[in-house]
């Protein structure tokens, strides 16, 4: 049911809590009659019974205001009135049901508050600190500048200088750190995506646009996950260029890779066996297992097919030749998504139509309750049994059967998100001369996988919807044009123009992988998260910015002491 009886609309010494509102339902009829609602988020989601209204009564009801809500109601088994509308969070409205065919419109009774208010005014409070720091920034370069230019600093300095590179006191001494020597654009995208973990993770204020979409759809959270996919295959690239510069074998390379693969894997399970103590419900998938699987099967196919000296042969289509010589590379992969696809379209599942891609439940009346994920959760619940994700419950499509979202199929379409990022890595490293041309490349894939995701129809009755549950291919696609239109930005602002030195989301990149453990196993735990007796989205958001901004100064005081933890 998504409503019910609720004293907090009637009793004005309570109140309601996160996400919840007030609907009153008059019925003038002489009989009672069945009021039946779904989120309009679910497909076809009817008889859902919601609640019985007496004859003659004025019944209140609380209600969610996460998704807009479809309701009608139902008489000598006819249904009247279908209405959708979107509640907002602490409103109370009111519904006329006692006109017949001539449907009554929700109306406002108490107006609601606005929800949205916290999230504006932390925007408006990092917009002027941010402004503050740049003004600040530049005014104290032009006063080092006005003062070097009247004490003639400048002209004494380089006259200080002889052509060793010494100074009159001695030579002159450059410090060198493990940080200063990384891509800061690099680590500016992984510290965005982590930090974003971390919000989201503990909570995101409670919105519902910070969590990941209940099926279909695509919110700020489901981003994170593919972000880092996307910059760990840029990180192939960069990795394997310097050990093929090095001359270290081939072989060698893969057992590293295959080595840095494994402790991933290890320390997901790690993550995994905070929530039981008993083996048999161990869950064996996870983020960081789908990170270190697709990472080693991109790093080996392109370990295997990276050429170790550019290519000079390709006359006029020299501008294609980062695509040129990764065709093979390119090849198996897109042979990998083929195989998903078709796995995905014409693996027979029992009780559920080929190629079903829903969520099960109720949706469709119930009809495919239990085919949830179609071809992927049938593999996963045949292949991992309860070692996987067992949430059965959804707030839109009720009761579902257990899928995984980093499942066996899911893993597999990652693998293009990840190659994606080697491409990215490619177009960085392979040519050296001309910042802008790097940038217009990444834009160029921005707009093709944009374009492709598009094509694909993402909405819920296209052909391909999108999906994170199921790492659906316009998902995959989608992802990546917002990694390739961020990172094209980054670059732009960091390594380009220099208007920015990534910080504070670069101290977190160097460190992202230690910031993504240690959030788990702090997570709901003093200093960083606390109990809250009525919450709200204002206290919730603003222990959430807590959370995620004493992790991003770990981060600093890490970067600071030249620490950085790497598998």
């Amino acid at each position: 049911m998504l409503g019910k009886m609720n004293d907090h609309c009637t009793n004005p010494n309570k109140t309601l809590g996160l996400d919840e509102a007030c609907v009153s339902v008059i019925n003038d009829y002489n009989t009672s009659v069945s009021l039946y609602s779904f989120f309009n988020e679910c497909n076809a989601c009817l008889n859902q019974l919601w609640a019985n209204v007496s004859a003659n009564s004025n019944t209140t009801l609380s209600v969610s205001t996460k998704w807009p809500l479809h309701m009608y109601y139902v008489q000598n088994k006819l249904q009247w009135c279908h209405n959708t509308y979107r509640f907002v969070e602490h409103g109370h409205y009111g519904w006329n049901i006692s006109r017949g065919s001539i449907c009554s419109s929700i109306y406002t009774i108490e107006e609601p508050t606005n929800p949205y208010l916290p999230i504006l005014t932390v925007f408006i409070i990092l917009t002027i600190s941010a402004f503050v720091n740049v003004t600040t920034k530049c005014f104290i370069i032009f006063v080092r500048g006005f003062l070097s230019r009247s004490t003639g600093a400048d002209r004494d300095d380089t006259e200080s200088l002889n052509s060793s590179g010494q100074t009159e006191n001695g030579p002159g001494v450059i410090r060198v750190t493990r940080a200063s020597t990384r891509i800061k654009t690099i680590d500016a995208f992984r510290g965005i995506a982590v930090l974003l973990m971390i919000f989201v993770n503990n909570g995101g204020g409670e919105y519902v646009f910070f969590k990941h979409a209940p099926w279909f759809g695509l919110t700020v959270a489901d981003l994170v996950l593919p972000w880092f996919a996307w910059i760990m295959g840029l990180t192939i690239v960069l990795s394997l260029k310097s050990d093929l510069r090095l001359s270290i074998s081939r072989s060698r390379i893969i057992w590293k890779f295959f080595r840095r693969s494994l402790i991933l894997i290890l320390l997901g399970l790690i993550i995994n066996g905070r929530s039981t103590t008993k083996l048999q419900d161990l869950r064996f998938t996870g983020v960081l297992q789908l990170l270190g699987v697709t990472y080693f099967i991109c790093a080996s196919i392109e370990t295997i097919g990276m050429k170790s000296q550019r290519n000079y042969q390709y006359g006029r289509f020299a501008f294609l030749q980062d695509i040129l010589d990764a065709w093979p590379q390119w090849l198996i992969v897109l042979g990998l998504t083929a195989t998903h696809l078709l796995i995905t379209f014409l693996l027979p599942v029992s009780g559920c139509p080929r190629g079903y891609l829903g969520p099960g439940g109720n949706e469709y009346g119930g009809q495919y309750a239990n085919c949830t994920g179609g071809a992927a959760g049938y593999i996963d619940r045949t292949v991992f049994g309860n070692h996987m994700y067992m949430k059965t419950h959804s707030p839109v499509y009720g009761i579902v059967a257990p899928h995984d979202p980093e499942g066996i199929l899911n893993t597999l379409s990652a693998v293009l998100i990840v190659q994606f990022g080697v491409q990215a890595g490619r177009i960085l490293f392979c040519y050296y001369l001309g910042n802008a041309s790097k940038i217009i490349r990444w834009c160029c894939w921005a707009t093709f996988t944009g374009i492709a995701a598009l094509f694909c129809y993402w909405s819920k009755g296209g052909g391909i919807p999108l999906s994170k549950n199921l790492m659906s291919l316009p998902f995959v696609l989608a992802t990546c044009s917002c990694a390739f239109i961020l990172f094209a930005l980054l670059y732009y602002f960091i390594d380009h123009r220099r208007f920015w030195d990534g910080v504070p989301f670069s101290y977190a990149g160097t460190n992202a992988l230690f910031l993504y453990v240690g959030h788990y196993f702090t997570m709901k735990s003093f200093p960083w998260a606390w109990q809250l007796d009525n919450p709200s989205h204002a206290s919730a958001l603003a222990m959430n910015i807590w959370t995620t901004t004493l992790w991003a100064f770990i981060a600093f005081l890490l970067y600071r002491k030249d620490i950085i933890i790497t598998v």
